[in-house]
């Protein structure tokens, strides 16, 4: 990563707007980590309080959802906090990373453009601060108590890191990368995206920067020994041994569509249309870094692709989530913000050395698109939350005498792990008794609950008919915002000997 040929001090107005804007977005996350935890996330708790020390947490709990940093957190914190509590560690990170990513923007247009007015990078850095902020899907993750908003985090401080290598070949900027990329990989593996990145970086920089090859040892050395090693060390003594918990199963197109889609706030149906745009934005981001820095362009394509490709390839890991690929699209986004700049100030696009009208437009209209899109999605998770699971148990409590409640659902698993955990909200009044789905009650269960976990998921009927022969009616539905948690469809015992009215 090419240094600019001048650095003069960014202005004290863009660091008053990057906070601003970091401001905002940390706001959002805030109100976006206000609401009931979901099954993962209490799967997560669950876990690490059968611990008996932290450092089990990798000698012992071996297990998908163990996200050691996030699970670390969660220990010290102990059982019973509020649900924010629990995602504060994913908030910092998630918030921290759109002040780092302005800093990598404007950083990034200075190494690119060295000729022209620093002005310009720090509306590149601006703008990117901004897509970051605003993407629903770094904002989904961001107020969750998982670990990959912490992932984030420390690969963006691993980049703006990177970015001093060519002038502080050692030193304290590498000494940075390589604690980024370690606590990176105890918040989640794909963290190994940005270090394969790195390693192309540097081996297409080398023979440009370094001519002794000594420099060049000491280089790959300094910066790439220690994280490498750990990454060994790590995989052998944890991840190898790891099993996986089980989930549906998802094809990559609609895995990969999903992704771009609440990236870029597209509709979630839209998946094909938001792919192709992603691809389109950073293929133009790539070319246009290739024409300027063909090693800082390896490190892009390597991280947004050949990385999570490779990872593809060699994984046992079958099941596919969006989540997985977080790291393609937070580098995506940084692409995406010089792209952005450049289609404003470019001086080469557009005929006689002058961009087009159509290309400044397009530069002027796309984040503001950007933002109402994605906009639209925060504003139903701020809404409906991962689930509504103590709403709905409050409901049934207030329609079932004082007593005990009897509730089954279709999915033991993920139902009755989120019913165990928000049993209290049905009140002291009450007491909550699950029964198995394939062992109810003599006279059906007084509640039935059935989730859905997205659109691609088939509605559930209006009513509801078992085996027995006894009648459920759907009375309620409790909706969710995507990316994580389920609907839950509430059904009535029509049997008034087993649900009567309540007083």
């Amino acid at each position: 990563m090419k240094p600019p040929t001048q650095t003069p001090l960014a202005s004290r107005g863009f660091y008053w707007a990057l906070g601003a804007i970091v401001a905002v977005f940390g706001a959002v996350r805030l109100g976006c980590a206000w609401n009931d935890l979901w099954l993962d996330e209490i799967w997560s708790l669950r876990l690490v309080q059968a611990l008996h020390s932290p450092a089990e947490i990798v000698t012992r709990l071996w297990h998908d959802n163990n996200h050691p940093l996030n699970s670390l957190w969660l220990y010290l914190l102990g059982p019973g906090q509020a649900a924010w509590a629990y995602r504060l560690l994913s908030w910092f990170t998630g918030t921290a990373a759109a002040g780092l990513a302005g800093l990598i923007g404007r950083r990034l247009y200075l190494q690119l453009q060295p000729d022209e007015a620093p002005a310009r990078a720090q509306v590149a850095g601006l703008v990117t601060a901004v897509l970051v902020g605003g993407s629903y899907f770094l904002i989904h993750y961001s107020s969750e108590a998982r670990g990959y908003a912490p992932a984030v985090g420390f690969v963006f401080l691993a980049v703006y890191a990177l970015g001093h290598a060519r002038e502080r070949p050692v030193g304290g900027w590498a000494a940075v990368y390589a604690v980024a990329c370690v606590l990176g990989l105890l918040s989640h593996l794909v963290v190994f995206q940005v270090m394969l990145a790195g390693v192309v970086w540097s081996g297409l920089a080398l023979g440009k920067t370094w001519n002794r090859w000594r420099d060049r040892w000491v280089h790959l050395l300094s910066w790439h020994l220690v994280p490498w090693m750990f990454l060994g060390i790590y995989y052998l003594g944890f991840v190898r041994k790891i099993e996986i918990g089980g989930g549906p199963k998802l094809a990559l197109a609609e895995v990969l569509g999903t992704l771009a889609a609440f990236s870029l706030g597209f509709p979630s149906g839209w998946g094909w249309t938001a792919l192709l745009v992603f691809l389109g934005a950073t293929v133009f981001g790539l070319v246009l870094v290739w024409r300027r820095d063909r090693a800082l362009a390896g490190f892009f394509a390597t991280g947004i692709y050949l990385a999570p490709a490779i990872g593809l390839c060699s994984s046992r890991f079958v099941l596919l989530y969006p989540r997985y690929f977080i790291v393609s699209a937070a580098l995506g986004l940084l692409l995406a913000g010089y792209g952005l700049a450049r289609l404003w100030f470019c001086p080469e696009i557009g005929p006689r050395g002058r961009i087009g009208p159509m290309g400044r437009r397009a530069a002027a209209l796309l984040p503001a698109a950007f933002l109402l899109g994605n906009g639209l999605h925060v504003g139903w998770l701020l809404r409906d939350g991962r689930g509504q699971y103590q709403a709905a148990l409050r409901y049934i409590a207030a329609r079932t005498p004082a007593g005990v409640i009897t509730v089954s659902s279709d999915s033991d698993f993920r139902n009755f792990g989120v019913l165990d955990y928000y049993q209290a909200a049905v009140g002291p009044s009450h007491q909550l008794h699950y029964f198995p789905t394939n062992q109810p009650p003599l006279e059906g269960p007084q509640w039935v609950f059935l989730h859905r976990l997205d659109a691609h998921t088939p509605v559930p009927p209006e009513s509801l008919h078992d085996p027995a022969g006894h009648n459920y009616t759907l009375v309620r539905i409790f909706p969710h915002a995507p990316l994580s948690g389920w609907e839950w469809y509430v059904y009535r015992n029509d049997d008034p000997a087993v649900l009567p009215a309540s007083p």
